[in-house]
């Protein structure tokens, strides 16, 4: 029950300011919802920078780290893309979303964990290594995608005879933000294998060969890839106006994205093409996977060729140039958008270039 003080009976302190009032109510953890206000902006607004990390800086800090790290020392030998405007720098690359290069030597096997961070690979070099989830022996070759869903085990081995390299993409910032972090290790190193995904396309009755596990589709091979968006260039109908060519990677079972969290897709720049610019409340990070080309974040141009990753941040206009005039350049890229959908927090609009 409220007692009947009234409002003369509350002391207040003589010569009272806004600031002592500020203090006051910060020692009784309250406080004053005017502070905020004062300080929302008109549009949405990020620490993250646009940002490039070049080829051969990662890949020699892969080399590097291949000779001093094994896998027995530590979970995965992975070099971190780390974006130099968030403070902390806690090694990721964005606020909801990390990327790392990824290595597994001949010989060598990565032990079998799970957590609840979601997980991609796309093979960027070498081939002769397999990551098995659940029970399904994934091969890779370069340009293909490979999903790891939440709390899946998962590890990888290489027979070949080189090293093979990856991109690690991961929400790792999101389900830290939310405080879902789970991670675990398998009693068993080394999971038995059910299954290899070229086995599994005709279970869906699929062009492309897919893997199914716990009702999601994990495995898509470049060779089959490639070829789909050659045959959407081909139809001369689908061009995005900002982004040329662009393939998303489905779910065919649901439609909706590859994860509940990261949207994936591969895009074609034809020779000479400069797209229009737009910018969009989602944060994506690229890859490209072969070509060169320039693309314009912000005013500001961040030269790529085959190999660098780059960010782009949330609501910053950004187009892409083909600085060739004679081959196409791919760019493989994962967003943040479906987090943002079902929110109705995605938007996004054309800008002047």
């Amino acid at each position: 029950m409220f007692s009947d003080s009234k409002e003369e009976s509350i002391r207040i302190p003589a010569n009272d300011s806004l600031e002592r009032l500020d203090q006051d109510m910060a020692k009784k953890s309250l406080d004053g919802f005017w502070r905020v206000r004062l300080s929302v902006p008109p549009e949405p607004t990020t620490n993250v920078k646009p940002f490039l990390w070049k080829w051969e800086d990662c890949y020699e800090s892969l080399v590097r780290a291949g000779k001093l790290v094994s896998p027995e020392d530590c979970d995965r030998r992975v070099v971190r893309l780390v974006n130099p405007g968030i403070e902390d720098r806690r090694g990721i690359t964005t606020h909801t979303l990390q990327l790392g290069l990824q290595s597994v030597h001949p010989g060598e096997h990565a032990a079998s964990h799970r957590h609840m961070v979601v997980a991609l690979r796309f093979v960027v070099k070498g081939a002769g290594a397999f990551t098995t989830i659940e029970g399904q022996k994934c091969v890779m070759a370069e340009g293909d995608l490979i999903l790891n869903p939440r709390f899946c085990w998962h590890d990888h081995t290489n027979h070949g005879s080189e090293p093979v390299v990856w991109l690690d993409g991961l929400d790792t910032p999101l389900i830290a933000s939310l405080q879902q972090k789970a991670f675990q290790v398998s009693p068993e190193p080394v999971q038995p294998i059910d299954i290899e995904s070229d086995k599994v396309t005709a279970l869906f009755g699929l062009a492309r060969s897919t893997v199914a596990v716990k009702n999601h589709l994990i495995h898509y091979k470049w060779k089959d890839t490639y070829p789909a968006l050659k045959a959407l260039q081909a139809s001369r109908a689908e061009a995005s106006p900002y982004d040329g060519y662009l393939l998303e990677y489905r779910n065919p079972v649901t439609g909706g994205p590859t994860l509940p969290s990261i949207q994936c897709a591969i895009q074609l720049l034809e020779p000479s093409k400069k797209t229009a610019a737009h910018r969009h409340t989602s944060t994506t990070i690229y890859h490209a996977f072969s070509g060169r080309g320039t693309t314009f974040i912000g005013g500001q141009p961040f030269d790529w060729k085959k190999g660098d990753s780059f960010v782009v941040p949330l609501w910053y206009p950004h187009y892409h140039v083909n600085r060739s005039d004679s081959e196409e350049a791919l760019l493989f890229s994962m967003s943040d958008a479906p987090v943002l959908r079902p929110l109705e927090l995605y938007r996004e609009e054309p800008v002047a270039s």
